[in-house]
């Protein structure tokens, strides 16, 4: 399948017009390398889990802006977005994902996955400016030194989420997914 191709399955499965450009920078800016439909949050998750499947090698899917700050764009609106890449760690560089406010690029960002993946297996679903969301296929044998790394990794996720590190790691004990944001 090439991009095209699932362009136009993107189009199909959301009902939506496909725009030639997925967002960046908070929906300020264009990745005309991708393609996305703008969507309800709810939905994208859906369309997320139906599209994935379909697509063969080299396309990559995902949820991406979810709080866009374009003119005109919904707020309560998302993207679901389809591109090319190697791997799955090709969608922080598309969404150009990364903690500035921690001095942390796009490229410590996938170094930091990439550990994670090598230890439990991860699936990254969401990616925007300052947000990352992934499913551990595996979960931590000690929970409890897996928080502690995530926290030292995004503070924000305790200090402005959840308020532990107890209840970060009942939360993804329960779920299997992190979400990250750098605020």
């Amino acid at each position: 399948m090439n991009l095209d191709e699932a362009a136009a399955l993107l189009a199909e499965l959301s009902g939506q017009e496909v725009r030639p450009y997925a967002t960046r920078d908070f929906g300020r800016d264009q990745n005309p390398a991708a393609r996305s439909v703008a969507v309800s949050l709810d939905d994208s998750f859906e369309i997320l889990g139906e599209i994935r499947p379909q697509l063969g090698p080299g396309i990559l899917a995902f949820v991406g802006c979810t709080r866009s700050l374009a003119e005109g764009a919904d707020p309560e609106g998302s993207e679901v977005v389809v591109a090319c890449g190697d791997n799955q760690f090709d969608i922080l560089r598309i969404a150009q994902t990364d903690a500035a406010n921690f001095d942390m690029d796009t490229e410590d960002l996938v170094r930091k996955l990439q550990e994670y993946d090598a230890k439990f297996g991860i699936d990254i679903f969401h990616a925007e400016t300052d947000t990352i969301q992934f499913r551990l296929l595996q979960l931590p044998d000690d929970m409890p030194a897996f928080c502690s790394d995530l926290y030292e990794f995004c503070p924000d996720i305790v200090d402005q989420g959840v308020e532990s590190e107890e209840e970060l790691g009942r939360i993804i004990s329960e779920s299997s997914v992190v979400y990250l944001w750098w605020d």
